[in-house]
């Protein structure tokens, strides 16, 4: 019995310092994968370093043999107990990915983290290792069919089903194949991780720019596909799943309720699936409420994430002429039945009593005045005078001259000024004149407009302005999309004021200041709220203070007020609070319209472009080379075979008798051109054009 005791010791000792002297050295990474065979396969390079922990043969003794007791424990066991027990090295898939050192004889919490390590290990070295063998309880990581480099991995008890340890048991460290530039292992869901705080820092960051830092850190080539998926893969971990997050919105709007007292939440479903949902913050709430004119904004804008859909605003206006957001709604969909269900909502948040005193500034978006008309029959509509002039340019009319005549009848603030602009547009053109007769003045003209709302705008600018504001969101999922949104608003104060007098302003211009009624028949103190230059003349001569005369939206006790108000911050996904008892939220169906998906708006012909480069729309090409009308250097065929301009209503070539006197005054080869009916080439010309240079073809011209 002593003599077996001795002969253990010896060789638990010898193989111990085998392991160390071949293997502790080294730098050697490990790679997990899928493995079925019980033998451990060997390698036909005589020179390479191998080493097997289980089922050891040394002449005739099994490695079973050499423990005494079950006290000694196994030899590649997890825990390191007595002296003849081993300490094997444990990885940590969190702090040893970066600087991966793996030794045979590793641990690792489950065969999960062993594979990711041996693909890591292919990443950063540049191999492509795949897994030959995997099963339940062995596995085998290779590079190719070349090359000798193997890893041998099993789980540590496997008898045991609760132990998911795994364990290195042998390894070949040499590679005798060449590294590769294309590797599989790099994935597009792992670019996405390991890039992910690059789109943190800049939501801008190119696939280009991707495509060259992978190249670079990693030496490896990565298509813009690939790229391209990778990013995706990158915001949804930045900004959540887009399926996911309908699953969360019962929690999310009770948050919100909890948060801040007084909003209104609404979720729209159709038998569980997405339809809408409806926002208005209790501040804002009390902010329109205490000061902001009375003159809502009404937009919608497409929504650019996976399930698509629209969101619809209305934002109010302060005196200081700044945008006030007041409500905000994800729909399916801009229609008819969406604004009605948003604007039924909108007077009960507002506290609109009577639809008199209110105005409504819009685009004219489909759906929107037939609701507008419905619910607010008394309310003052505005059109955009931009849009107007969208639609007055694609009716024909495109000079300077009439887009700024019809500026000029927009911003008339007296009904005088008014018909003498539209009485100098039918002088200039009466087609123009008639077609903007047809326009109600009461929309977009400040000479008709309403004074109860104290605003003279005459374009739709803060609804714009908000949807520039929210333009990061529109891409997000809906809760992400939703919370930026809330984190975008601020309340914003107002202010306004006005005496009356008899003002001129040079010969024939004479005004009324009335500064008991804060009104001037000029009307820009009427419409705006603010003293316009003959109420400020006035109250100079008073010797007043202009401030006196400003309306209590334009004061600072106002602005006070509204800024008063707050938005109180809502705690993370992980502290809502669970609602068991409801069903959760299916995504909306899923509509793709045809085309590919447009990222950016399409841009009215009048609007500044991106490019630097001018249209050339509407100017006639002349060749550099021969100074020809008809065609350029690109598509220029020489002499031989002229480029002529044929208009499609002709049937025939003019003869010389027919040709006009500015055609026969021209060069003899226009002349030529025009009087002779091309024939058959003869011998000679033939010959001649055969002389030309081989890239010039000859061309004939048929006439029919």
């Amino acid at each position: 019995m002593g003599n077996r005791r001795e002969a253990t010791t010896v060789v638990t000792s010898t193989l111990t310092g085998l392991i160390d002297d071949n293997f502790n050295g080294n730098e050697e990474n490990v790679f997990g994968s899928d493995v079925s065979s019980s033998e451990v396969p060997g390698s036909d390079n005589d020179v390479s370093e191998r080493v097997t922990l289980d089922g050891l043969n040394m002449d005739g003794i099994e490695v079973d043999e050499l423990c005494d007791s079950d006290d000694s424990g196994r030899l590649d066991s997890a825990h390191g107990s007595d002296s003849d027990g081993q300490n094997w090295p444990e990885f940590n898939l969190e702090n040893d990915m970066s600087n991966l050192r793996l030794k045979v004889g590793m641990l690792f919490m489950s065969k999960h983290s062993l594979k990711e390590a041996a693909k890591q290990y292919s990443r950063l070295n540049s191999y492509f290792i795949e897994f030959s063998k995997n099963d339940l309880r062995r596995l085998k990581a290779v590079c190719n069919e070349k090359c000798s480099w193997f890893i041998w991995a099993s789980r540590l008890n496997p008898n045991d089903p609760t132990d998911q340890t795994w364990q290195i048991r042998s390894s070949n460290p040499n590679h005798t194949c060449s590294k590769v530039y294309k590797n599989r292992n790099v994935t597009s869901a792992w670019i996405g991780e390991q890039y992910k705080e690059k789109f943190i820092a800049d939501s801008d960051y190119s696939l280009k720019s991707l495509q060259q830092d992978v190249k670079r850190d990693f030496c490896c080539l990565v298509s813009l596909t690939k790229c391209r998926r990778a990013k995706l893969r990158a915001l949804e971990l930045i900004e959540g799943a887009h399926k996911a997050q309908y699953e969360k919105i019962y929690e999310y709007l009770l948050e919100f309720r909890t948060q801040n007292e007084g909003t209104t939440t609404i979720c729209y479903l159709d038998n569980r699936l997405f339809q809408r949902i409806y926002v208005c913050l209790q501040a804002c709430k009390d902010g329109y409420r205490a000061g902001c004119r009375r003159i809502v904004g009404l937009d919608g804008c497409f929504l650019k994430g996976y399930y698509g859909g629209y969101l619809l605003a209305a934002v109010g206006i302060y005196a200081n002429n700044d945008i006030y957001p007041l409500v905000y709604a994800a729909v399916e969909s801009e229609n008819q039945a969406s604004w009605l269900w948003f604007l039924e909502l909108l007077p009960m948040d507002l506290e609109i009593v009577s639809s008199y005193h209110i105005s409504f500034m819009s685009d004219k978006q489909k759906g929107l005045l037939e609701a507008i008309c419905m619910l607010f029959p008394n309310a003052e509509t505005r059109h955009c005078v931009r849009h107007l002039h969208s639609n007055f340019k694609n009716a024909g009319f495109r000079t300077k001259e009439l887009k700024d005549l019809l500026w000029k009848a927009a911003r008339a603030s007296t009904i005088r000024e008014f018909d003498d602009a539209m009485d100098e547009l039918r002088k200039t053109n009466h087609l123009t004149y008639d077609w903007l007769k047809k326009k109600n003045p009461a929309h977009w003209s400040r000479s008709h407009f309403s004074i109860k709302s104290h605003s003279d705008m005459l374009v739709n600018n803060l609804s714009e302005s908000f949807n520039k504001m929210i333009l990061e969101a529109i891409g997000k999922p809906i809760l992400t999309m939703m919370e930026t949104v809330r984190t975008k608003i601020i309340c914003v104060p107002s202010h306004a004021g006005g005496d009356k007098y008899q003002v001129e302003c040079g010969l024939g211009s004479q005004h009324v200041v009335d500064l008991v009624q804060n009104s001037c028949s000029y009307r820009n103190w009427d419409l705006t709220g603010i003293p316009c230059m003959h109420a400020l003349a006035v109250i100079h001569v008073k010797n007043e203070f202009p401030e006196t005369y400003v309306q209590t939206w334009h004061t600072k006790q106002t602005q006070i007020q509204i800024y008063s108000n707050f938005v109180s911050p809502v705690r993370g996904p992980k502290q809502w609070a669970s609602l068991s008892n409801m069903l959760p939220i299916l995504p909306p169906p899923l509509r793709r319209p045809p085309g590919r998906p447009t990222k950016v708006r399409r841009k009215e012909p009048d609007e500044p472009q991106t490019t630097k480069r001018l249209s050339k729309r509407g100017e006639e090409m002349r060749c550099s080379k021969y100074k020809i009308i008809g065609h350029n250097k690109r598509s220029c065929k020489g002499k031989v075979g002229q480029n002529i301009l044929v208009k499609k209503h002709q049937v025939g070539v003019r003869t010389q008798q027919q040709a006009t006197p500015s055609q026969q005054e021209g060069t003899p080869t226009q002349q030529g051109a025009l009087t002779q009916i091309p024939t058959a080439p003869t011998h000679q010309e033939t010959a001649s054009r055969q002389k030309l240079p081989l890239k010039r073809k000859s061309t004939t011209t048929t006439v029919r």
